[in-house]
């Protein structure tokens, strides 16, 4: 990716660029369990991309009792 903008939603944080070789915007979810990424041809469409991947990230964790943010120190248990 060229060059990286930080977009929010529902108190998330992705990394979002131009990927040249996919000739898309796509980006990437931090804090999360697990990847959550998206894309979009522009970047308003990978904005909308995000924000659906979110509500539907945040229906899971809700249907499994799991709180979507995952610490830091669960990040170092998973790697």
């Amino acid at each position: 990716m060229d060059t990286k903008n930080a977009i929010e939603y529902r108190g998330f944080t992705a990394t979002m660029g131009w990927d040249e070789e996919s000739q898309c915007y796509s980006g990437e979810v931090m804090d999360t369990w697990g990847i959550v990424g998206f894309n979009g041809f522009t970047f308003e469409k990978a904005r909308q991309a995000f924000k659906e991947m979110m509500d539907w990230y945040l229906e899971e964790c809700e249907k499994k009792g799991r709180d979507p943010h995952m610490s830091q120190e669960q990040q170092c248990k998973c790697t």
